[in-house]
């Protein structure tokens, strides 16, 4: 397989090829990362930097074996640099270092170097870590491809393309591996397979009292269920069928802390709301979105899930890639789908599939009703036909994600 230049990714790491932050790569396990990181290596090499100044340590493999503590990853450091002259470090699933944080702290201060980690967990650069750096790394989030990207590394691999092309990635998403694939139950094997090995690796190594069955009952529940309100509560009462006010209550937040182990590992992304109308209590809620649509599809044999949520998602996914803040708008009577913010700047987002009858189109445009607001306001959807009007600016969903269209804030 041709692998495809990430360069969303690449352009923002480059300015800090030199720098004494450390570049951390995290994102979800098989989107890319290790890939990424030998791109940048790729590209030291070309700035004339010599091989063996550049040192890389993959923590699950070969390069990396026996590597689990900071003693042990001084002494092989030790071993390669032989100068004074600045070396290129590279440390692929840094988490594999037991007290991870410390070893980090210390090559960042005992050598000349340029360091650059990946890892699978969000909480990466949270916590001890942060206390030890204090503001001296950047970190720089990988996604599965987005659709534009999944249509660039089918072109580079010869692999045909055609209108369905949108509807295998509104069902299959984006992990670049998912590609070699042939049939359908070929993908699901691979996304089960991948989701296994991420909860086994990213959830139960750190969480070993955890209860593997309830956790997995709520996990699979919360990723086919993306794009709807999560309430834990809810979840309680529906899934584990409990109904002591006690018990749920409990039950409630071990829901929540499961939901934060999900998001630990990027399996999903946590949409906040955004108040558009004052700020109301918070009762609990919120929606949740899969990582990957794969990912979130895969369990579609347990319970049907609503092409709409799916397409919600996409879009949460695509702004998300783009460098948006991305919130579900809260109004007094109703919500809007997005807001999707940059700076001080804002727009809004309405996402239908289709608009075929006159009730959608006036529920779908009649959202914004409310909103005085004057920052752009959009409805997305599948149409070949522009619906704009009343000020409010229609974007074919497909047009949107291959970069012919492209919304504006204020």
């Amino acid at each position: 397989m041709i692998i495809i230049k990430r360069e969303q990714y690449l352009s923002k790491i480059r300015p800090f090829y030199e720098s004494e932050y450390i570049k951390a790569i995290t994102g979800i396990r098989r989107c890319g990362k290790s890939i990424l990181m030998e791109q940048i290596v790729d590209e030291i090499k070309s700035n004339g930097v010599a091989n063996d100044h550049i040192i890389v340590f993959n923590l699950e493999g070969k390069s990396g074996e026996n590597i689990t503590t900071r003693k042990k990853l001084e002494k092989e450091l030790d071993k390669k640099i032989k100068d004074e002259e600045k070396y290129y470090i590279f440390i692929d699933e840094v988490q594999h270092i037991k007290k991870f944080e410390e070893a980090i702290a210390s090559v960042r201060i005992s050598y000349n170097c340029s360091l650059f980690i990946t890892g699978s967990n969000s909480k990466l650069l949270k916590g001890k870590l942060q206390d030890k750096l204090t503001g001296r790394a950047k970190e720089f989030t990988i996604a599965p491809f987005t659709y534009k990207e999944s249509i660039e590394f089918k072109k580079a691999n010869n692999i045909k393309i055609d209108y369905n092309d949108f509807f295998d990635y509104l069902k299959w998403g984006g992990m670049p591996q998912r590609y070699e694939e042939l049939d359908e139950q070929g993908l699901v094997d691979y996304f089960q397979a991948l989701y296994h090995s991420i909860i086994e690796k990213d959830v139960y190594k750190n969480h070993k009292r955890i209860n593997r069955s309830a956790f997995e009952n709520v996990a699979n529940y919360i990723l086919m269920t993306s794009g709807r309100m999560f309430s834990a509560t809810n979840i309680a009462r529906f899934l584990l069928n409990k109904t002591n006010e006690e018990e749920l209550k409990s039950t409630a937040v071990t829901i929540t802390n499961y939901q934060k182990y999900i998001a630990e590992c990027f399996l999903i992304s946590e949409c906040k709301p955004y108040y558009v109308q004052g700020k109301q209590a918070l009762n609990g809620t919120k929606k949740l979105y899969a990582i990957d649509l794969g990912l979130r599809n895969s369990f579609s044999n347990i319970l049907n899930t609503d092409d709409s949520f799916g397409l919600e998602n996409l879009i949460y996914n695509e702004l998300k890639a783009r460098g948006y803040d991305v919130r579900s708008g809260i109004l007094r009577n109703g919500e809007i789908d997005f807001v999707a913010i940059k700076g001080k700047k804002k727009c809004f987002i309405q996402v239908a599939y289709y608009l075929e009858k006159q009730t959608t189109i006036d529920r779908e445009y009649g959202a914004f009703k409310n909103i005085h607001d004057a920052s752009p306001k959009y409805v997305f959807s599948l149409d070949p036909i522009d619906t704009s009007r009343n000020g409010i600016t229609h974007i074919n969903i497909i047009d949107f994600l291959s970069g012919k269209i492209d919304i504006t804030i204020s």
